[in-house]
């Protein structure tokens, strides 16, 4: 069983071992209910060619121990974005290198996002025990099965590695990975942006250019709220409520609190917040419009086609953000060009169309 490290003699007397490894493997364990950042639980290191660890944030130990040797290390996550925000938050660790085994199956032609567990069963590896997946890893002690459960991705993850570098060599792909897990890196550490959460809204595609200024506004209120408060941005005030204000717009607390599904506590302590909101939010100048209907319906599909013949899954090139800045040309020459290639600005100029059943011809020039 690997050692549960809790205080800082014991981090101390691991980090040689950590400094000597050519990689990483890393995982965590937390909590995400309810609050705005996850609560961290455990921290699971595996040096390549040596022994994992685990790492106890309730113990007795200096977290920050590991700041500059996992931001020095190449480290080897799946699915890594939450533990990078979380190292970085409670660490202070800002890594320089990171391969994410989730990320690199999407360019290797193995679909994304894949749980670690199909990934391995995709390539024919090993199964995983997921017993304690939905384990409450804030009792101590822990169990020989949680620890068991902790250290088991951090096991596998340098072989697959190695499996999916060869496969990203083989699909002509490593350079376009490489931009991406770039990208992914810088976003998972960044400070975020509450300008454009109200994007992720339900429904807001179809609001009006003032009802756009309204819930860019309130969103982006709330998700500062819910920071400060460390809660949930949902936890304190539902979409569908910011999308009934947005429409709505009260001018008044008791107008406000007419929705049923207000909570008592946001408009008996942050009413007055909101409507001054509300209020400036017609101000400004309205954000603009989501792309939606069926050209962009047909470019989302022809984008896939393009991109899974690359071996490249189509949910990484277009999110709905993406397709908004390709569609007022505003897209960088980033990866994403790159990776799509020129039949995606021929299907964007209407030199090249899709059939009903999916084939991409060239356009009949008159």
């Amino acid at each position: 069983m690997p050692p549960l490290l809790r205080t800082d003699a014991d981090l101390r007397a691991a980090l040689p071992a950590l400094w000597a490894a050519p990689a990483l493997a890393l995982d965590t364990e937390f909590h995400p209910e309810k609050a705005y950042f996850p609560k961290l639980m455990l921290v699971q290191l595996g040096p390549v060619g040596g022994e994992p660890i685990i790492v106890d944030p309730l113990g007795s130990v200096n977290l920050r121990l590991l700041g500059e040797v996992l931001s020095k290390k190449r480290l080897l996550v799946h699915g890594g974005a939450q533990d990078l925000l979380l190292i970085q938050r409670e660490l202070g660790a800002v890594p320089t290198e990171v391969f994410d085994t989730q990320l690199a199956a999407g360019f290797a032609g193995l679909g994304y996002p894949r749980r670690l567990q199909d990934l391995l069963v995709a390539l024919g590896g090993p199964e995983l025990e997921k017993g304690e997946t939905l384990s409450d890893w804030s009792r101590r002690p822990l169990s020989a099965d949680q620890l068991g459960y902790a250290v088991d991705d951090i096991r596998v993850l340098p072989g697959l590695v190695e499996t999916l570098e060869a496969r990203l060599e083989r699909f002509g792909n490593w350079e376009i990975f490489a931009a991406a897990q770039a990208e992914v890196l810088t976003m998972s550490i960044a400070p975020p942006d509450d300008d454009i959460v109200w994007r992720r809204v339900p429904g807001a595609h179809l609001l009006s250019p003032p009802e756009r200024a309204a819930l860019r506004e309130l969103a982006g209120w709330r998700e500062a709220r819910a920071r400060g408060l460390d809660t949930a941005p949902g936890h304190l005030v539902s979409d569908a409520v910011l999308l009934d204000l947005v429409r709505r717009r009260p001018t008044t607390v008791e107008r406000l609190r007419e929705n049923r599904r207000m909570p008592s506590q946001v408009w008996r302590q942050y009413g007055e917040e909101v409507l001054a909101v509300l209020q400036g939010s017609s101000e400004t100048i309205p954000p603009p419009p989501l792309a939606r209907g069926p050209r962009v319906d047909a470019l989302r599909l022809a984008a896939r086609l393009v991109a899974e013949s690359r071996g490249i899954a189509g949910d990484l090139l277009l999110t709905e953000s993406e397709l908004n800045y390709i569609l007022e040309e505003k897209l960088s020459e980033n990866w994403r060009r790159r990776a799509l290639g020129p039949e995606f600005q021929d299907l964007l100029e209407e030199r090249l169309l899709m059939t009903a059943s999916g084939r991409l011809i060239r356009a009949q020039l008159r």
